[in-house]
C-alpha cells in the first residue's frame, strides 16, 4: 500500500485563492429582482457593496502573493502604491593629490578710475601790456613846483598781435603834468618785445601829490593797457614842492634827449659800449673818475663817433627856467680812458631863436676834473631847451666823457 505523501504547503495558498475567487463569482450574480422596485433598489445596492469588498480582498491577496513570491517590495504606507525602484549607489575615489578647483566667486566690480582733464589754458589776448619798470622819476619821486621832467617806462608787449606806428600814448586819468594828451607810438614792437617811452611833463606849481595815468590805444581804436584784463594803466606818481634842491636831473633823463653823432645819425638810448664806432651816451649810477674812484652820484657818459673831428649831441625838452636857477656839473674823463682828450659844451635855445653858448671846458686824462656852474637867471620864466656836446680833439682815442651829476638847481 503507497504512501500517501502530504500537500507541499506552497500549493495551499493557490487552492485558497481559487476557492475564493468563486465566492466572488457567486456573490456577483444578482438576486432574482422581486417586484418590489423599493425592494429592488435596496438589492442592487447591496449586491454592488458586496461585489467592492471582493475586488479589494482579492487585490490584497494578488499584492500577498507577490511579496511571499520575492517579486515586489511592499510599501508599508500604502500598498495601493506602485514600487519604488532602488537606485543604486556609486562611491568615486578622488586621489589625495588632485588639485580641488576653488568656487568661482564672482567678481567684485571696481569703479572706473576719474581720468583728470587737464585745464584748458587762457588764450592770450591780442592787445595786452606788461608793465616792467620805471627808467626814471620813480614813484614819490618829489619835484619842485614848475620844473619840467621827462617820465620814462619800460612796457612788454605781452599780447599776441603787433603793435605798430597807428597806435597812440594816450592820457587817461589824473592831472596832465603839462603833457599832450595823444603821442604816436615811436616804432613797431611784436609780441614779446619791450619798448621804453617817455613823455616831457612839468611839476605843478601847487604843492602836493599827483597821479598822471597812461594807456595805449590801437590803429582800430581799443585802448588798452595792463593786467589779465588788459584795463590797468602805467602811471607816474610824483610831489611838487617849494624850496631848494635838484629841479632837472640831465643823467637821469638821458633818454628823454634826442642825441646823434657828427654823421647826423640819431643814436639809440640807452647806447651800447661796444658801439665805438657810432659813439653812445648813457647814464652810470657809480661813475669811475679819472683818479679811479667811484662816485656816489649819477653820471652821463658820453662818446663821440670814430670820426677826429666828430662829436656826440644831446637835445633835451623844454624846461621853464626860474629866477636863480644854475645849471651844475663836475666834468673829465671817465676813469681808465687814457690818452683822452675832449671839450664840452652847454647851449641853450628859445623857441625861435639860434642856439647860444653858455660855456666849454677842455678835459684831457690828467687825473683832474673841472666843477661847473652857470647862472641861468637871464632865462627865468622861459622856456629853454639845452644841449650837451662833447667833442673829440684830434684824435677818437678812448674819448669818454664823464658829466658828474650835471643838473639845474634851484636857490630859492
Amino acid at each position: 500500500m503507497d504512501t500517501i505523501k502530504p500537500i507541499k504547503s506552497k500549493i495551499f495558498p493557490f487552492v485558497a485563492l481559487f476557492v475564493v475567487a468563486l465566492l466572488v463569482l457567486s456573490a456577483c450574480v444578482p438576486p432574482t429582482p422581486t417586484g418590489d422596485p423599493i425592494e429592488q433598489a435596496m438589492q442592487t445596492l447591496q449586491a454592488q457593496a458586496t461585489q467592492d469588498y471582493y475586488a479589494t480582498s482579492i487585490a490584497q491577496l494578488s499584492t500577498l502573493q507577490a511579496t511571499q513570491s520575492g517579486t515586489m517590495v511592499p510599501n508599508p504606507t500604502n500598498i495601493n502604491q506602485p514600487p519604488t525602484a532602488a537606485v543604486p549607489t556609486v562611491a568615486v575615489t578622488v586621489p589625495a593629490n588632485t588639485a580641488v578647483p576653488p568656487t568661482a566667486v564672482p567678481p567684485t566690480a571696481v569703479p572706473p578710475t576719474a581720468t583728470p582733464i587737464p585745464p584748458t589754458p587762457t588764450p592770450k589776448p591780442c592787445l595786452q601790456i606788461t608793465f616792467v619798470s620805471d627808467l626814471s622819476i620813480p614813484d614819490g619821486t618829489k619835484l619842485n613846483a614848475g620844473s619840467a621832467f621827462t617820465k620814462a617806462w619800460r612796457l612788454q608787449n605781452s599780447g599776441s598781435c603787433k603793435w605798430d606806428t597807428g597806435f597812440d600814448i594816450i592820457f587817461v586819468k589824473g592831472n596832465q603834468l603839462g603833457a599832450n594828451a595823444v603821442y604816436d607810438l615811436p616804432y613797431e614792437v611784436a609780441p614779446g618785445q619791450t619798448i621804453d617811452l617817455s613823455i616831457n611833463m612839468v611839476a605843478p606849481s601847487v604843492n602836493g601829490k599827483y597821479s598822471s595815468e597812461w594807456m595805449l590805444k590801437s590803429s582800430n581804436g581799443v585802448t588798452f593797457g595792463t593786467g589779465s584784463d588788459s584795463k590797468g594803466p602805467f602811471w607816474v606818481r610824483m610831489e611838487s614842492i617849494n624850496g631848494q634842491g635838484v629841479a632837472y636831473n640831465f643823467a637821469e633823463s638821458v633818454c628823454s634827449a634826442t642825441w646823434t653823432n657828427s654823421l647826423r645819425k640819431t643814436l639809440k638810448c640807452p647806447g651800447d659800449e661796444k658801439d665805438v664806432k657810432n659813439g653812445y651816451a648813457i647814464a652810470k649810477a657809480n661813475p669811475t673818475r679819472e683818479d679811479g674812484g667811484l662816485e656816489n652820484e649819477i653820471g652821463l657818459i658820453t662818446r663821440p663817433d670814430v670820426e677826429d673831428a666828430g662829436y656826440i649831441q644831446g637835445i633835451y625838452p623844454a624846461f621853464t627856467v626860474q629866477d636863480g636857477d644854475k645849471f651844475r656839473a663836475t666834468v673829465q674823463c671817465e676813469g681808465g680812458s687814457t690818452g683822452c682828450d675832449i671839450k664840452f659844451e652847454l647851449y641853450y635855445t628859445i623857441e625861435g631863436q639860434k642856439a647860444t653858448g653858455l660855456g666849454q671846458w677842455h678835459e684831457v686824462y690828467d687825473n683832474n676834473w673841472t666843477f661847473v656852474e652857470v647862472d641861468l637867471s637871464s632865462l627865468a620864466g622861459k622856456k629853454t631847451v639845452f644841449t650837451l656836446v662833447v667833442w673829440n680833439q684830434g684824435s677818437s682815442q678812448n674819448n669818454r666823457g664823464l658829466w658828474l651829476n650835471p643838473i639845474i638847481y634851484r636857490t630859492r
